[in-house]
């Protein structure tokens, strides 16, 4: 179904458009969990039963069983083919179709290739700039914040010069068009006049994980306002979607985590000392595009903001982001007033790795503190009522317990009076039911049933790869899409592929309900899934030998019940 769209191709295009977002210009969308939900478009529905999933990029309804991927729902509200939905999509994101593919738009290509073409000239001029005379203020910033002319350069740091059109001129120069560089957001027309975006500032070049200059931020010397200043949206770029120092992230996946700043030095000082997967976002607060982003490099994400109260509540939000979005998340809590850049200016990378990385709960259960004197009773009974709101949201009941006990033993009051006041009862003593043997087909179906759950928790990264085998599945289009999973391939290029009786098989299989929440319960639940598959299938190995052992003679009976016994 791809026609001459390249894998790589459609992965990109599928990364740079959100399924959300999309279905939300259809269907008025309202978000419960990690999923989405609204009112079936497919069918007719008062009860919403349709929902996209922004991690899989994919939706399914639940009363209809249509679902797919967010080309295929284009194809289905527009009533397109292939070529055609993923030739809307990508004018959408910007993103030119692949040379030689259908229905190409050399103009928007050459558009976008243009605009890279005149930031990379920019990044250059601001770079060569900083060298010279009118760069020397600029050069003494950078040094006084402890860089060196090889972390400069490894950076691309630059300078943009004072003049009102020194960018203008000099690209111009170069054969740049004006209209390429205002695309570019290089340059201002206002008022009849034409001026440059970056003037007497620090240039700190965006560039993408493929190593495309996207953009520019630019912070300004002495007290002049305002102190960032970044491009504007462009057929190139966009703030919300994008993070600063992400192309060396790229480079650093073993870290098994990402560093998250505000701001550009932070980024740039870090690194310099050796912290590895540091990004920034880029002059906005963080949005749930780059922590989609960011999930894609890593699954933790370590919030290293300021000390200072900002900071603080600034990373509280943080963490509802990436944890909606399904990431892990700890907040590095630096003394009061320092910022990351001072920090490891002062005490350098043995002080960073010895700060302690709070868990989100923890980091909570933290800050609930703030504005109270827990010394005094009332100060205590709030500090203890935030905590336990705080707790409520918790899933695990290994974690909850560790929270409860820590809570218990700095508050003084009962385990069992905040197990009450967070809303947990003790579990009713009763005797456990005991096991009956079950009907063969009752078996096969909780087989079944296990394997609709055992496809979803892989599908939603619930579960590492390695937990399960394609054999763990019965042949066919479930079996085929766990090995595409466990590779590592996305699973709407998987759908994409099948054929409307294949997809309609696998669907229901990747959207099983309800799943635990917990990493710990996730696995578990895959543990009892796997048992009561692969007891399923002994049985039916049972089954199989216990028929020929009717038509047997009695050596072979007996060989028989020997490999009956070997199964168990």
């Amino acid at each position: 179904m791809a026609g001459r769209f390249s894998d790589a191709w459609l992965d990109e295009l599928r990364s740079r458009v959100s399924i959300e977002e999309i279905v939300s210009e259809y269907v008025p969308l309202k978000r419960k969990g990690r999923r989405a939900w609204g009112l079936c478009p497919f069918h007719n529905e008062k009860t919403p039963s349709f929902s996209v999933d922004a991690e899989t990029q994919l939706f399914y309804c639940f009363g209809c069983h249509k679902g797919g991927s967010v080309i295929q729902f284009v194809m289905e509200m527009e009533r397109l083919d292939f070529q055609e939905a993923v030739k809307l999509l990508a004018e959408r994101a910007h993103l030119p179709l692949p040379e030689g593919s259908p229905k190409a738009d050399p103009i928007r290509a050459d558009e976008r290739e243009r605009i890279y073409g005149a930031n990379v000239a920019a990044a250059r001029f601001f770079h060569a700039t900083l060298w010279t005379a009118e760069g020397a203020e600029a050069l003494s910033y950078l040094y006084k914040r402890g860089l060196t002319d090889a972390d400069i350069r490894h950076f691309g740091l630059g300078f943009a010069p004072r003049g009102w059109d020194a960018t203008l001129k000099q690209l111009t120069g170069q054969g740049f068009e004006e209209n390429t560089l205002e695309r570019a957001g290089l340059i201002v027309r206002r008022e009849g006049g034409v001026y440059d975006m970056f003037r007497g500032r620090v240039i700190f070049p965006i560039i993408s994980a493929q190593g495309k200059v996207l953009g520019f931020g630019g912070r300004a010397l002495g007290d002049a306002q305002p102190k960032y200043l970044n491009t504007a949206d462009t057929p190139v770029f966009n703030k919300r979607q994008g993070l600063y120092a992400l192309n060396f992230a790229k480079k650093e996946r073993s870290a098994g985590h990402l560093v998250l700043v505000e701001g550009y030095m932070d980024a740039v000082s870090l690194r310099k000392h050796g912290v590895e997967g540091v990004v920034a976002t880029l002059g906005t607060a963080l949005t749930e595009e780059q922590a989609r982003l960011m999930k894609r490099y890593a699954p933790e994400v370590w919030v290293s903001y300021d000390g200072d109260t900002a900071g603080q509540k600034a990373a509280l939000r943080a963490l509802d982001i990436l944890e909606s979005t399904g990431l892990r998340a700890r907040v590095i809590d630096y003394p009061e007033g320092m910022d990351p850049d001072d920090f490891i200016r002062a005490r350098g990378a043995a002080g960073f790795a010895a700060l302690k990385k709070y868990g989100a709960v923890e980091y909570r259960m933290l800050r609930a503190r703030d504005g109270l004197d827990v010394s005094a009773q009332e100060g205590m009974t709030q500090y203890v009522l935030r905590c336990c709101q705080i707790l409520r949201g918790v899933q695990s009941p290994v974690e909850l317990e560790n929270h409860v006990r820590r809570l218990a033993a700095e508050s003084g009051y009962d385990r069992e009076i905040l197990m009450r006041q967070i809303g947990v009862s003790p579990p009713a003593q009763t005797d456990a039911p005991k096991p009956r043997l079950r009907p063969r087909q009752e078996e096969a179906d909780a087989a079944q049933t296990a394997q609709r759950a055992l496809l979803t928790l892989l599908c939603e990264g619930r579960i590492p790869p390695e937990t399960v085998e394609p054999g763990d599945f019965a042949a066919g289009p479930l079996r085929d899409c766990a090995a595409w999973l466990i590779e590592g391939k996305a699973v709407n290029a998987f759908l994409e592929q099948l054929g409307e009786e294949d997809r309609a098989s696998v669907l229901p299989a990747l959207n099983y309900r309800p799943l635990p929440e917990s990493r710990e319960e996730a696995l578990s639940m895959a543990e009892d899934s796997l048992a009561v598959i692969r007891a399923s299938r002994r049985a039916g190995e049972v089954e199989r030998l216990q028929a020929q052992a009717a038509t047997a003679d009695a050596e072979q009976r007996r060989k028989i019940y020997e490999s009956i016994q070997k199964l168990f």
